[in-house]
């Protein structure tokens, strides 16, 4: 976005959801069975603002199951029916959680499968921090589900932590098309409506399934995998905006190709990248179908790093998914510095440069508070500007410890690991990844940036000042180095001292870790000038102290 438990009897379980934020099942009810495949089925009445459909889930039991749990909105869902087998089952829904007992108690490891039939209305306006079915207009509808809203238009096991593969199909009223993720199987249709039935072959988590429907136009156009292997990339947009779309997606098979060499291939080749332009703040990575709002289409390439940011999530969080909220800079702030890394390909290291100095750039605190999140079901903590924000200067921080080819062989190493391609990832998994690769230990580095939670700063103030003497043979340089708010939070970090002459510049590397702590330099000339950090690799306020 540019935003084990025992089965218990229901009463009991009912009491443990009502008592649980409302934001989500507590993870002991999301625990007992892994969804493979849900196929949904579903009509939009975009003028009535209504829907209603039915869901087909598959899963295996993880331990003896007697009952299947789905999250379900009480506000927007009304459940018609339920059957596991060829028989209705009795459910309840409470709570936003359908309860709905099997036909026998199943096993570990065996598949089993229910079907609920529904309809819904919609109380979503379109806002950024909501989500759920958008019926902005009479012939427009779109969803965004991040990062609970799934539930709200369709039953389903809400959470990010069970991908499963997914099929989609959608009728909608006569002229209009149904945009979903993966790849369009077929159409069909009678004289008022048609049906667009979509279809997955990758695992999706819920909050990246998606629909958007409108009266679109569709323009097309191919990218060519790493080993020539093409792939259709399509653009849905409203009639009055082909051409400017034609501008503003100029770039976009050069993104997946700056990807795909930087990170590894486009990870769905076999299906697609879709973008459709959708009403309000809808902007959102779904897998393969790119939602991006009509604000955004303006025809002179002002957004691009939107269109950057929204591409680069089918690599940072799509093919390896935040394990849950907490972990949403995973997803959003490696998605953020990709920005930042398609500048340094495309316009320079310059470009790069002043979009970190960009993201630096707000008054000591804006971004304090740590990376990593407290809560796996606040919005505004999952989401707050610190996990884009400070998330990206973490990653380019990293690569300033650990340099350029260790840090994109980190990247590639972790995206590549088969034990989470497809799946799912948490912070441990990246430090580990980064460890292995740096070989040694960066516990302290992830401590400070993504973990600390220190409220009143973000990063360190250093004042400094430096003296010179000469020896026999040489010039001695003195920097004496403090950290003003080491009371607050004491940081760790290595830095470039760049000591001029008159004819030279030496680049020295420290590590400063302690409150005031003092570093000793040798040049061959008289010295005029020292610098710290000339590339800008710490993020930190630094003051020359006065009456130097």
């Amino acid at each position: 976005m540019s935003r084990c438990l025992r089965v218990l009897r229901l009463p009991i379980l009912l009491f443990l959801i009502s008592s649980a934020a409302p934001a989500g099942a507590p993870d002991s009810l999301i625990r007992l069975y892994d969804v493979t495949h849900y196929d949904l089925s579903i009509r939009l009445n975009l003028v009535r603002k209504t829907f209603d459909g039915s869901v087909l889930v598959t899963a295996r039991a993880l331990e003896p199951l007697k009952e299947i749990l789905l999250h379900a909105s009480n506000e927007t869902l009304t459940i018609d029916s339920v059957k596991s087998g060829d028989r209705r089952r009795p459910f309840h829904h409470q709570h936003g959680i359908i309860a709905a007992s099997l036909p026998m108690t199943a096993m570990s490891q065996e598949t089993v499968s229910i079907q609920v039939w529904y309809h819904g209305i919609s109380n979503f306006q379109g806002e950024y921090d909501a989500g759920g079915v958008f019926f902005s207009a009479p012939d427009r509808a779109a969803t965004i589900s991040e990062p609970n809203f799934a539930r709200t238009w369709w039953p389903c096991k809400d959470h990010p932590s069970d991908k499963a593969t997914v099929a989609v199909t959608i009728t909608v009223p006569k002229p209009l098309t149904a945009v979903s993720n993966g790849l369009l199987m077929n159409t069909s249709g009678d004289d008022s409506t048609s049906t667009f039935a979509w279809r997955t072959a990758y695992p999706t988590a819920t909050y990246l399934v998606s629909i958007a429907a409108a009266d679109y136009r569709k323009i097309t156009e191919t990218y060519t995998g790493l080993d020539g292997k093409k792939m259709t990339v399509l653009y849905y947009v409203y009639p009055a905006h082909v051409e400017k779309a034609r501008r503003d997606f100029e770039s976009t098979t050069n993104i997946l190709q700056f990807f795909a060499r930087t990170f590894c291939e486009y990870p769905f080749l076999n299906e697609k990248l879709s973008y459709a332009e959708v009403d309000g703040d809808l902007t959102m990575e779904n897998q393969t179908a790119i939602s991006i709002q009509q604000s955004i289409i303006t025809g002179d390439q002002t957004s691009e790093s939107i269109i950057v940011h929204e591409t680069a999530h089918q690599w940072w969080g799509n093919l390896l998914t935040p394990v849950d909220w907490r972990h949403t800079w995973l997803s959003e702030g490696f998605a953020t510095y990709a920005e930042a890394l398609y500048r340094e390909f495309t316009y320079g290291r310059k470009s790069y440069d002043k979009y970190i100095e960009y993201l630096m750039s707000g008054e000591q605190g804006q971004l304090a508070g740590p990376v990593f999140g407290r809560s796996d079901t606040a919005f505004w903590d999952s989401f707050h500007p610190r996990v884009y924000t400070k998330g990206a200067i973490a990653l380019h921080m990293l690569r300033g410890v650990v340099r350029d080819s260790l840090f994109f062989m980190i990247m590639r190493n972790y995206l590549n690991d088969a034990d989470h391609r497809y799946g799912n990832v948490s912070t441990e998994d990246f430090i580990r990844e980064c460890e292995r690769g740096y070989g040694g230990n960066l516990r302290w580095f992830f401590d400070e940036w993504v973990f600390a939670s220190t409220d009143s700063i973000d990063r360190p103030e250093y004042e400094y000042q430096w003296t010179s003497r000469k020896n026999d043979r040489a010039f001695v340089v003195r920097l004496d180095l403090t950290q003003t708010r080491a009371s607050l939070q004491l940081f760790r970090m290595p830095m470039s001292v760049t000591v001029s002459t008159l004819h030279t510049a030496r680049v020295f590397t420290v590590t400063d870790s302690l409150a005031q702590q003092s570093f000793a330099f040798t040049v061959e000339e008289q010295p005029i000038a020292v610098e710290i950090d000339t590339e800008n690799y710490v993020f930190k306020i630094l003051k020359k102290k006065e009456g130097d």
